[in-house]
C-alpha cells in the first residue's frame, strides 16, 4: 500500500512539472485592438423632409349652355276656368256662388253661371297693366353663349413630407440619394359673368272689363267679399254678403309669344373646388458646401390623384316677378401621370435635425368635367401642367 501512494505521488508530481514547463512555453494572451470601434457606430443614410408648399394654382376654363324655366302651368289658350299660374300671378276658375230657392223653404248655393269672369286671380306689378288690359307672363332663358372663358386658379398651400435614402458617393463633394414623397394642394377657381341668351316671352292677355284693378300686388281672395247687415220688414235684421272684387276674364283675349336676344339678363357663375394628392418618387444629386450646408436638385416620375366639385349657377332676372335661378353639380376623379423637378438648400442645425427651403416644377397633365342634364350642357377643363411654387419645412435624420 505504501508503494502504491509513492507511484502516486510521483506520477502527480511529473504532471506538475509538464504543466509548469507548457505554461512557461505558450505565448502571452493579446489584449483585444479598440482602435477601429469607429466603425461599428452608425451613421445616418435617411432624410426625413415634412413641411409646407406653395404652388401655383391649375389652369382652369369654363364653357357650355343651359335652359333656365320656371316651375309654371298656364293652361290652354281657349279653356274658360282654368287654373293658370304665371311668373307675375295666377288668374284661377271662379269662385262666385249663387243661392237658388228650392221652393219648400230651404235654398241651394251653387256656381254662378259662366259670364267670361273669373273673381280669383292676382298679379304682382303695375308694369302688367297695359291699355286697361291686364297681362301676365311666363319666362324661359336658353343659353347660346359659346365662349370659353379661362381662369387660373388661386395659389395654394399645402403640406408635403419625403424621404431621401443616401446611395454614396458620385464625386468627392458629391453625394446621390433616392426620393420619394407625397404632398397635397387645393385647387380652388370660379368665375360670374352675363351671358348671350334667347329669351322665350309668352303673354296673355286679360280684359278686366273697363274696371281699374287694386294697386300692385293684389289677391282677389284676401278682400273678395263685404257682409251688410239688413233689417227686414218685421224688424229682424240678416246679413247679406255679396263679392266686391274686381272681376277679369276667366280665359285669355290673346296669348302672344316673342323671342328676343339678350347679353345682360342673364347671369352664370362657374365655380371649382377640389383637391390633388401627388406621389413622387426620382434621384437626387447633392453638393455639400460645408460641414452643415447642403444643395440638391431632384427629378423623376409623380403620380396625381385629382378630385373636384364643378358647379354652375344661372340666374336670370325678368322684366316682371322674381328671378329665375337653377343650380347643378357634378363630381369626378381622376389619376394624372407626369414628372417633377426641385431645388433645394439644406442647413443641418444639428447632426439630426436642420431646415430646408427650394423650388419645385410639376407638370401631371389635364382632364375634363362635364355636367349633362335635361336643360344643361358645361364643361371645365382642370390643367395641372406647369405648375411651380415655393417649399420649405425642417429635416430629421435617422
Amino acid at each position: 500500500m505504501k508503494s502504491l501512494r509513492l507511484v502516486f505521488s510521483l506520477c502527480a508530481l511529473a504532471a506538475c512539472s509538464l504543466r509548469a514547463q507548457e505554461e512557461r512555453q505558450a505565448p502571452p494572451t493579446e489584449i483585444p485592438d479598440f482602435s477601429n470601434l469607429d466603425e461599428y457606430i452608425y451613421v445616418p443614410k435617411s432624410t426625413l423632409h415634412f413641411g409646407f408648399r406653395n404652388i401655383s394654382g391649375p389652369k382652369t376654363s369654363f364653357s357650355g349652355k343651359g335652359k333656365l324655366l320656371a316651375a309654371e302651368n298656364i293652361g290652354t289658350a281657349t279653356n274658360p276656368n282654368e287654373n293658370r299660374v304665371y311668373h307675375d300671378g295666377i288668374v284661377s276658375a271662379d269662385a262666385r256662388t249663387t243661392v237658388v230657392d228650392n221652393g219648400d223653404g230651404t235654398s241651394t248655393t251653387v256656381p254662378s253661371p259662366n259670364d267670361g269672369k273669373t273673381n280669383t286671380w292676382g298679379y304682382g306689378s303695375d308694369k302688367q297693366l297695359v291699355d286697361g288690359y291686364m297681362t301676365f307672363h311666363t319666362y324661359s332663358a336658353s343659353i347660346t353663349d359659346t365662349s370659353i372663358r379661362a381662369q387660373n386658379a388661386e395659389r395654394t398651400s399645402g403640406v408635403e413630407l419625403s424621404v431621401a435614402y443616401d446611395m454614396g458617393k458620385v464625386f468627392k463633394r458629391f453625394d446621390w440619394s433616392i426620393v420619394a414623397g407625397v404632398g397635397l394642394n387645393d385647387i380652388s377657381s370660379s368665375m360670374s359673368g352675363t351671358v348671350k341668351a334667347n329669351l322665350t316671352t309668352v303673354t296673355d292677355t286679360y280684359s278686366l272689363f273697363g274696371q281699374i284693378p287694386p294697386v300692385a300686388p293684389y289677391s282677389s281672395s284676401a278682400n273678395s267679399t263685404t257682409t251688410v247687415t239688413v233689417t227686414n220688414g218685421d224688424g229682424t235684421t240678416s246679413s247679406d254678403t255679396s263679392d266686391t272684387s274686381v272681376l277679369i276674364g276667366n280665359k285669355p283675349v290673346d296669348r302672344t309669344p316673342s323671342v328676343t336676344s339678350d347679353s345682360t339678363s342673364v347671369r352664370n357663375r362657374w365655380k371649382l373646388k377640389g383637391a390633388y394628392f401627388t406621389s413622387r418618387v426620382g434621384p437626387s444629386l447633392t453638393m455639400q458646401f460645408t460641414s452643415r450646408l447642403k444643395a440638391s436638385v431632384s427629378a423623376g416620375l409623380a403620380v396625381v390623384y385629382a378630385g373636384t366639385t364643378y358647379s354652375v349657377d344661372e340666374a336670370f332676372l325678368p322684366e316682371t316677378g322674381a328671378e329665375i335661378k337653377d343650380s347643378m353639380k357634378d363630381d369626378a376623379s381622376k389619376f394624372l401621370v407626369g414628372y417633377y423637378a426641385d431645388a433645394t438648400l439644406q442647413f443641418d442645425a444639428t447632426e439630426r435635425t436642420g431646415f430646408y427651403v427650394g423650388a419645385v416644377y410639376q407638370a401631371t397633365g389635364s382632364y375634363d368635367q362635364t355636367i349633362a342634364s335635361t336643360n344643361a350642357n358645361y364643361s371645365t377643363k382642370i390643367d395641372l401642367n406647369n405648375l411651380n411654387g415655393l417649399r420649405a419645412g425642417m429635416t430629421f435624420r435617422f
